[in-house]
């Protein structure tokens, strides 16, 4: 992302009145229905700007955007994945992630049921291999059909987070940009695109920031960060579900070719 993008998506959050993660705890909306935008990171300084009287932003340690670092698991045969593409529900993710700079880490499940419900269950936990540690399979055999000997390490995705928390409803909404997804010596970056995440206990499609969202031409789109950086790094998975996605990205990316930017 270019420096002055992001000078202008800090300068926007400063109007935010901040909330502390002590203070989001009554929006924590681990049992939610999620629903997301695709856009342009350019037009998120605007965004911000116009949401600002309704919600207020997180900040940690003077900051008000996070690093993230994820690494997700799928079972040899990339099953997950595929329940994913083929809109199967009663599905699962699988993955750590590591909050930088605050020495925190978890392994997180995500499952969603058959009424479109997700469901995020964790324990805090730290690895810094690409193995899902043993202390862990209590947890996973609790809480999926998988027991870590059947899951691989497929990539790894780094990312910047902004929450915002609203004033007045039981809502939060995140906003990732800087999105890289990475394998070994394979790397993509997909810096000109930005993903809200609006998460409800039930879809209220009049909250400020998706009127917002509208009244910029944005609309609901499926996107799995997962799913996408899965497919980049191993063209060899079918993903013709997700081809309307892939059209958008070779759109706004720099290059023009996300297909051809692996280095």
């Amino acid at each position: 992302m270019e420096r002055k993008l992001l000078n202008n998506i800090t300068d926007s959050l400063s109007s935010f009145q901040p909330i502390t993660l002590k203070e989001m705890d009554g929006v924590s909306l681990m049992n939610r229905t999620d629903t997301k935008f695709v856009f342009e990171a350019d037009l998120l300084p605007k965004i911000l700007e116009e949401a600002s009287p309704f919600y207020r932003s997180l900040e940690i340690s003077n900051k008000r955007y996070a690093n993230y670092k994820t690494d997700y698991f799928d079972s040899l045969d990339f099953g997950l994945y595929n329940a994913h593409h083929n809109s199967k529900l009663n599905r699962y993710k699988i993955r750590y992630r590591e909050y930088i700079g605050s020495d925190l880490s978890f392994l997180e499940v995500k499952f969603k049921n058959n009424k479109g419900k997700t469901l995020k269950s964790r324990i805090q936990s730290w690895v810094d291999t690409e193995e899902i540690s043993d202390s862990d399979n209590d947890f996973l055999k609790d809480k999926t059909p998988f027991y870590r000997e059947n899951l691989m390490h497929i990539l790894t995705n780094n990312f910047s987070r902004i929450t915002l928390v609203s004033k007045t409803d039981k809502e939060r909404l995140t906003i990732d940009f800087s999105l890289q997804f990475l394998k070994e010596d394979k790397l993509k970056q997909l810096g000109n695109l930005a993903i809200a995440e609006v998460k409800q206990e039930k879809v209220d499609r009049d909250s400020k920031v998706m009127s917002i969202l509208k009244k910029h031409q944005i609309r609901e789109a499926s996107f799995s960060k997962y799913a996408t950086g899965a497919a980049l790094l191993n063209p060899d998975l079918k993903y013709n579900k997700f081809k309307k996605n892939f059209l958008y990205l070779n759109k706004i990316h720099l290059n023009g070719n996300i297909w051809n930017t692996v280095v």
